[in-house]
């Protein structure tokens, strides 16, 4: 008899988190697995709130799709009144002792539902290593980056012995000094390229160290899983720069993509998505709209959100601006005066969208966005060329890639080695005016839609994505039925 499967799928607190391991649950759950889906509290609330409906109407939900699906939350420790995003470091410490608390919710939830099979880690969730040990299951760590990025933070604590780590400030500005020595073939990495975190001019102790705690953690796992596509990102050899004593590790993604081919938008945000903007999209000419949205954690200064107002007002072109109440380094946003009332008739600005729908719509034709890899990889499916504005993480080689070795997008001169580098609205304007039109722009549309035809290709029976996973499901029967 086939043994049903039991996958406990443990995701950070953040919406680049919960949304792939999310999706990527939904696949499994498609393909027989009994889901336990483990958030904080404070996560969970939110995305609740957002969607307007209590969590037994969500479980209806599921179980009306045919689901076999459980969700649990955790406690992070924090006031409910603290932002989660205000400082990552205390955050990052703060889920490095979880361990003990998740145990306890596992051990203690209903014991009717199947053994479980595995513990599907995010790959910044250290604590799950000791769970899963304890549990005696294999520990499944699941990037939700690209893999370079993750090939770089596995491999933090080797830099740092090599010299790369912490950037040096002079590093930063030498287009000379190469890293070659990571495995996994990767095009050579810039010190440009790690995270700004990483970075001898601004380190924070507390959020240095977390992230070399977690680097070496992530060398513990019995197989890896990649959002990523193997066309994409060098193939098979690439992903295998990231197997530990030789587990398994293979590219799946973009897991949102099947319910996206299919009709099923199963996004989940923690925010309330603005509902007009599409009827307003729909008004467009066809690839003019400049789509604007830099993440749920970016700020800038109120100088630096005026010259980026000014240089969207130059550029001519309809934008769509996601802006935040927020985005002005935790203050109130006020725009340059009279910008709103000289750009009514082109512009629309909204708290925040429905992103996937607003890059699929036709009249999109450019995003300008923080190079997040969920709004990476998402530009890239819906063949939408990018500016990059790099902020945090991983955006710094995302947004290097997309434009020197993908070739599907423009960046911003100099804010790779400063991200608070003030960019002036003709800077603005200029690139805007690349992307959007004349042979540049007509050049990344031409590689993008390249790579969006392989992307589906990929997810697709007979895919690559489609492939690996399907080995993954297979593994883990041979695996549950070793157990019988």
């Amino acid at each position: 008899m086939m043994p049903v499967l039991h996958a406990v799928i443990v995701s950070c607190p953040g919406q680049g988190h919960v949304n792939p391991l999310m999706n990527f649950a939904e696949l499994l759950a498609m393909r027989g697995f009994f889901i336990t889906f483990v958030t904080t509290e404070w996560t969970d609330q939110r995305l609740l709130e957002a969607a307007s409906k209590d969590a037994a109407a969500r479980d209806r939900e599921f179980q009306e799709r045919g689901f076999k699906f459980r969700f649990l939350t955790i406690p992070d420790g924090f006031k409910p009144e603290k932002g989660r995003t205000s400082d990552i470091g205390e955050v990052f410490l703060a889920l490095q002792s979880l361990g003990p608390t998740l145990e306890t919710v596992l051990m203690a939830a209903d014991k009717s539902v199947p053994p479980v099979t595995c513990i599907i880690s995010d790959s910044f969730l250290s604590c799950t290593a000791e769970v899963a040990k304890n549990i005696g299951v294999p520990r499944v760590l699941f990037w939700t980056t690209c893999t370079a990025y993750a090939i770089i933070q596995t491999n933090a604590n080797f830099l740092l012995s090599q010299g790369y780590i912490p950037v040096k400030e002079e590093d930063l500005k030498s287009k000379e000094k190469l890293i070659t020595c990571l495995p996994g073939k990767l095009p050579p990495i810039r010190p440009t390229d790690l995270p700004s975190f990483y970075r001898e001019q601004h380190i924070s102790e507390l959020i240095y160290g977390a992230f070399l705690h977690e680097s070496r953690i992530q060398k513990i796992a019995d197989y890896i899983l990649v959002n990523t596509f193997d066309e994409l990102e060098g193939g098979k050899e690439a992903q295998m720069g990231l197997s530990i004593n030789g587990c398994p590790a293979l590219a799946i993604g973009p897991v949102y993509l099947p319910n996206f081919l299919q009709g099923r938008n199963s996004m989940y945000s923690m925010w309330e998505e603005d509902k007009t903007c599409l009827q307003w999209l729909d008004a467009q000419a066809q690839g003019s709209v400049l789509y604007v949205s830099f993440d749920s954690i970016a700020v800038k200064s109120e100088k630096q959100l005026h010259e980026l107002a000014l240089g969207l007002e130059a550029c001519g072109y309809p934008f769509l601006w996601v802006l935040r109440s927020d985005m002005a380094q935790g203050k109130s946003v006020v725009l340059p005066e009279g910008f709103i009332d000289r750009t009514k008739d082109r512009a629309l600005i909204v708290n925040w969208t429905k992103q996937l729908e607003v890059l699929s719509h036709p009249s999109v034709g450019g995003f300008f966005t923080h190079n997040g890899w969920n709004s990476t990889m998402e530009a890239i499916n819906m063949g939408v060329p990018m500016i990059g504005w790099p902020y945090f993480s991983d955006q710094f080689v995302n947004c290097r890639f997309s434009k020197d070795v993908w070739k599907v997008g423009l960046d911003l001169e100099g804010v790779d080695s400063d991200e608070y580098k003030m960019v002036t609205k003709e800077i603005v304007e200029s690139t805007i005016k690349s992307l959007m039109k004349g042979c540049v722009g007509r050049k990344l549309r031409e590689n993008i839609l390249k790579l969006k035809e392989a992307a589906t290709n990929a997810v697709m029976e007979g895919g690559t994505s489609h492939a690996n996973l399907n080995t993954f499901v297979e593994d883990m029967i041979k695996l549950a039925k070793s157990k019988v």
